[in-house]
């Protein structure tokens, strides 16, 4: 809050002046290059003209692979990611080693239910970032939605290993087990998330899960 600042001692009265009538036009950003102009403009809201910037810093500059990653973002986070795909693509064969371009397609993929083509390029994310605990949780969500369960187990604890206090590792792992009839498995997984996460909103239909899987076949 601004701070409070003391009146002031009475003094001669003044005209008023009158009060505009209309809020003053937003500064365009456009003085700015149209990268940080993008930026800018994405901060505050102003998404059409976000997209203009992306647009322009990619035309001026077709192999800035930030400036693709750019635009690729904003088309995703719009709900077009079919359309952020070819951004993504130019930008991780530009530069194959940066890891949050390959996420970004990846995630973009698996947007459109492409899950196969989602886990392969999470994988390439994960070998260039193996320490990154997303990368691993979203390869194995591909992998399950893909109905490769075993693979998907042993992402899902290379994930856990790296972040064991993270409660979306048991609560997905105990969801494989049991696609995997590993019940016992499950039943721990589903505990050990419970243990982390005893006030999630979930954690009555955890507890639940559990007592039907317990219950004698």
């Amino acid at each position: 809050m601004p701070e409070t600042i003391a009146a002031p001692a009475a003094a001669p009265a003044k005209p008023v002046a009158q009060a505009p009538t209309k809020t003053p036009a937003r500064p365009d950003p456009g003085f700015l290059d149209s990268k940080t102009g993008g930026a800018t403009a994405y901060k505050s809201g102003d998404y059409a003209s976000a997209l203009e910037h992306y647009t322009k810093a990619v035309s001026l500059n077709p192999n800035d692979g930030d400036a693709l990653n750019n635009l690729g973002q904003l088309l995703a986070r719009n709900g077009e990611p079919a359309l952020a795909i070819p951004y993504f693509q130019k930008a991780v064969q530009l530069y194959p080693s940066v890891w949050a371009y390959r996420f970004n397609l990846a995630h973009a993929h698996g947007r459109l239910g492409d899950w196969s083509q989602a886990a392969e390029d999470y994988r390439q994310a994960r070998n260039l970032f193996p320490d990154d605990y997303v990368t691993h949780f979203n390869l194995a969500m591909a992998l399950h939605n893909m109905g490769d369960e075993e693979a998907a187990v042993y992402e899902f604890r290379k994930g856990a290993e790296l972040a064991p206090l993270e409660p979306s590792f048991p609560l997905a792992l105990g969801t494989s087990y049991e696609q995997l009839k590993r019940t016992d498995e499950a039943v721990k997984s589903y505990e050990q998330y419970l243990a982390l996460s005893p006030s999630a909103p979930e954690a009555d239909k955890v507890k639940a899960r559990i007592e039907y899987l317990r219950k004698p076949a």
